[in-house]
């Protein structure tokens, strides 16, 4: 329990830091070794901040087909190695191709579940930890709103396919065509419904007088404890450490 409040307690900007790091990381090397590697790694930092693998990977379950597409192109499209599967004299699946996908999916992992980490953070910490990087307060207000809005857009398309299976459209089983009719019925209502959240929230941040002052004072202040600095500190040196261990030995 001790392990799972220090994380959750630590500085935002502590949580942004490593996740620059690790998503970096996972841009310049391209070893899938490396890759598996930095993944475990981010796991690890989720368990320890209360977010099970088990819970990690319901919410990466909806990637899969796009994980299986990607492998797919990279063994289609950049082959290499030994070949696995051959029809006629095209090379489907190779071995480097395997390889090489499994990278990119490792990669997105990787960056995917290391932007989870914040979740750990409330939102207006999270916003709080954006002003304190000096990044201005409009911009910090949008990531609040979307942080906002993104779980309302998705129940409210949860409450239409729900209202469609109701009046007896079973939209697993139709071909695809009409399924995509269908979702382009979904969308215009929703795109509506969003459009008037928006301009209901803009008509309240103007009855308040956003924008009014150049600056702003908080309910909550957010301060840098030594357990941050000391893992900001360690992060860069492991990060600069990795990379350039990684740079050296290709």
């Amino acid at each position: 329990m001790r392990r799972l409040e220090l994380v959750k307690t630590l500085d935002p900007r502590t949580k942004l830091l490593l996740v620059v790091v690790i998503s970096t990381l996972s841009i310049v090397v391209t070893d899938v070794l490396w890759q598996l590697g930095l993944f475990l790694f981010s796991l690890g930092l989720l368990h320890l901040g209360g977010i099970g693998p088990v819970k990690v990977f319901s919410r990466l379950r909806r990637f899969l087909v796009l994980f299986a597409a990607v492998l797919a192109i990279q063994s289609l499209f950049a082959p290499a190695g030994d070949p696995l599967l051959t029809i006629g004299s095209l090379h489907v699946i190779t071995r480097g191709g395997l390889i090489k996908g499994a990278s990119v999916i490792l990669r997105m992992l990787t960056i995917i579940s290391s932007a989870m980490l914040l979740l750990t953070s409330g939102p207006m910490r999270l916003v709080l930890g954006l002003i304190h990087l000096r990044i201005p307060y409009e911009i910090a207000f949008m990531v609040l709103l979307a942080i906002r809005f993104l779980p309302v857009l998705g129940e409210e398309v949860r409450d239409a396919l729900t209202a469609i299976q109701l009046r007896g459209v079973r939209i697993k089983e139709i071909p695809l065509g009409q399924k995509i009719r269908v979702y382009t019925y979904i969308f215009m209502p929703v795109v509506v419904s969003a459009l008037l959240k928006a301009k209901k929230t803009a008509v309240a941040m103007e009855a308040r007088a956003f924008r009014a002052h150049t600056q702003r004072t908080y309910l909550d202040e957010l301060t840098l404890g030594r357990k941050d600095y000391a893992i900001m500190a360690a992060t860069l040196l492991t990060g600069c450490g990795l990379c350039t261990i990684y740079l050296l030995g290709r």
